[in-house]
């Protein structure tokens, strides 16, 4: 999150939240196992300009909720990234393992931002990495810390904005696996 929305934050009510906010925005990256899914923007621009390519921190955090809650039935997700309309974190299980690669596929047909059918991206090239063998313990894990540490930075900075109704997913998993 940036220092000013912070700031913004604090003092919000959240009928204003829910009026005019509807999403916490920031650089966003997850990181497993010393590789980087989902960075946008990347690391080494300024923060200055980093605001320009600000992420919508609270949809991140729902689709991953659900990537966590549909490993346990699926062996396949593909999890189309937010800023854009072609590239998605595919996600084969293996067992234990997850088998990560992100795909290039542009369509304006899908409107789904999470898959399970793999059929669909089955023409789909390979973007910036492919084949990345990582733990599905470490991943699950990350995401479970990252939400709950997300959770509770919200709610230092002002926890009557986690009664809107955008932070229901967030609210709900922290509930279980705080």
């Amino acid at each position: 999150m940036f220092e000013d929305d912070i700031e913004e934050l604090k003092t919000i009510e959240r009928g204003i939240f829910d009026k005019e906010w509807h999403q916490i925005y920031g650089p966003f990256t997850l990181v497993v196992g010393g590789h980087e899914f989902i960075a946008y923007p990347t690391q080494n621009i300024p923060l200055s300009a980093k605001r320009l390519y600000s992420e919508l921190i609270l949809t991140h955090f729902d689709l991953l909720i659900d990537v966590y809650n549909s490993l346990k039935s699926y062996d396949y997700i593909a999890l189309k990234y937010v800023e854009n309309s072609w590239t998605w974190l595919e996600i084969q299980v293996e067992n234990d393992i997850l088998v990560l690669s992100e795909l290039n596929y542009e369509t304006t047909i899908l409107k789904d931002l999470f898959i399970i059918d793999k059929s669909v991206l089955k023409i789909a090239s390979f973007g910036s990495f492919s084949n990345i063998r990582i733990s599905k313990i470490d991943f699950l894990s990350e995401i479970r810390i990252k939400t709950i540490q997300f959770f509770e930075e919200i709610q230092g900075i002002n926890s009557n904005i986690l009664d809107s109704v955008c932070f229901s997913k967030v609210l709900n998993f922290y509930n279980i696996y705080k």
